[in-house]
């Protein structure tokens, strides 16, 4: 594969690589295209969210439910209950 980068992207991969942040580029490139991949993967679960805020698909809490829920999830009980 080839590519054609900007120089500001030439750049900023150098900069990374000077600053000893990354080994390589393939070592760069690897976690940038993992990072797209979670990014894109962070903004389906934020639209699936939306559809169903909009469509009721939800569970109201007040303040004395949610920090009995908080508690719950750390005593390690599953979202049932």
């Amino acid at each position: 594969m080839s590519s054609n980068l900007s120089p500001e992207v030439t750049q900023l991969i150098a900069q990374e690589l000077a600053l000893g942040h990354y080994s390589s580029e393939e070592e760069l490139l690897t976690e940038a295209v993992q990072l797209l991949s979670q990014r894109n993967r962070l903004r389906h679960e934020i639209e699936a969210g939306t559809q169903q805020l909009a469509s009721g698909e939800y569970t109201d809490y007040d303040a004395k439910a949610l920090r009995q829920r908080f508690d719950d999830l750390k005593a390690g009980k599953s979202f049932g209950g």
